[in-house]
């Protein structure tokens, strides 16, 4: 049985990958670290071959290297992470494995992705420490401007920063000493972005491209506090006026055909307000991540294993059928709660009582969790259903941590 390398996948969607890639013919392997995941949510690794989580192309080659007997039976090697593109494209080629286009991987890039569409992304500019000074040509002088650091390549919002630069100070050192500061490993090596801050809300328009033709799914509108996102309504098409609504699915068609992507999904992210909207994140070759997937496949009536098998295998050429979708207007409104502490905190456990809702731990049992509003890496869990169902029984949610039983935390 051929088998798919899996490198990278959220704890939602490995909930469904197993029967998603079993149910083509084909057999998953997972690049992931099992002690990372709670309680039943562990069951979905047995009779699955596993290998370490890797995400740096060096080490993934040098493991695949060291067994060859595991590299004779993989034929494809994918990943739900669009960061994780350029390393799947590069071992793929290294080692002859089936794989997603390239340009999935070249769209990855913030950068690439500005230069290809300028006209729907904020004013933006393309920095790294170590090609010399941090020259910004659009800021206005004289005036404090309010911008948003983030690397070019990356998701979930770590390591990104909004600076607010007074009119007296030095730009390129007011940004040169947040990228230092931001906590990754060779800042002064990484692209970086610098983008102009927009208010409004964030939305993302989920979808794909199939043999040519773009198929919107609808629009994900998102609650944020801070730099993390708290909560997801789908379908929210309803709720956006038809010219901004109009001017985001033009950038999407816009960016697929100046790029040449086909046969992927998408989660374009845009900030969007009562005139127009601003993509900010493209996503491309990826379905949305957290808890996307489940939303989909409710408010379609499908099982989000069918859901997962068309992001997993579109891509790689294996459908052996076209999935058909209902119109976004005839589908039910769905909700997210991706809650958090208030707290920086150590969970111990949960307590869920029976409920309608899909509930989905996030956090790492023993593990200290940041905040709500740091990033998305202080989610703490995910409830998600119908969206009068998951309103009345967020309240019933109890985590436990090292402060005790705390409710859970998303506005």
């Amino acid at each position: 049985m051929d088998h798919i390398l899996i490198v990278g996948i959220n704890k939602v969607s490995i909930k469904y990958v197993c029967e998603a890639i079993r149910g083509a013919g084909f057999e998953p392997i997972l690049s992931v670290d099992p002690s990372g995941f709670h309680g039943a949510a562990k069951n979905v690794f047995e009779g699955v071959t596993c290998i370490p989580a890797f995400t740096d192309r060096v080490a993934l080659s040098a493991y695949l290297n060291a067994h060859p007997a595991l590299v004779g039976v993989i034929r494809s090697i994918t990943t739900f992470f669009d960061e994780l593109f350029p390393v799947v494209s590069a071992i793929a080629e290294e080692f002859g494995f089936k794989a997603p286009p390239e340009v999935f991987a070249r769209l990855s890039s913030k950068g690439f992705v500005g230069r290809l569409i300028p006209e729907h992304v904020p004013a933006e500019t393309c920095v790294s420490l170590s090609a010399g000074d941090v020259v910004i040509p659009w800021l206005t002088p004289g005036q404090q401007n309010d911008v948003v650091l983030k690397p070019s390549v990356g998701s979930g919002a770590v390591a990104t920063t909004l600076l607010s630069i007074a009119p007296d100070a030095d730009p390129g050192a007011v940004i040169r000493a947040a990228i230092l500061n931001s906590g990754i490993d060779d800042p002064q090596d990484t692209a970086w972005i610098v983008q102009a801050h927009c208010a409004g809300d964030l939305v993302s328009l989920e979808g794909f491209a199939q043999e040519g033709r773009v198929v919107f799914l609808g629009l994900s509108r998102r609650d944020r506090v801070g730099f993390t996102e708290v909560a997801n309504q789908f379908p929210a098409d309803a709720r956006m006026a038809l010219p901004v609504r109009a001017k985001i699915e033009k950038a999407v068609r816009d960016l697929i055909a100046r790029s040449g992507f086909d046969n992927g999904f998408f989660h374009c992210e845009f900030i969007a307000n009562d005139a127009t909207a601003y993509l900010i994140d493209a996503n491309m070759g990826r379905l949305g991540g957290a808890s996307i997937v489940e939303q989909i496949a409710l408010a379609y009536d499908l099982a989000p294993a069918t859901v997962l098998q068309h992001v997993a295998l579109l891509p790689l050429g294996l459908l052996e059928a076209a999935l058909q979708y209902q119109p976004v207007e005839s589908c039910r409104q769905t909700l997210s709660y991706w809650y958090c502490l208030d707290h920086e905190a150590v969970v111990h456990d949960w307590e869920i009582p029976p409920m309608a809702s899909i509930h989905t731990p996030i956090a790492n049992v023993g593990s200290v969790i940041q905040p709500i509003g740091t990033s998305d890496y202080a989610w703490v869990g995910m409830l998600t259903g119908y969206a009068d169902v998951v309103a009345r029984e967020i309240g019933q949610v109890r985590v436990l941590t090292d402060r005790g039983p705390r409710s859970p935390v998303f506005k």
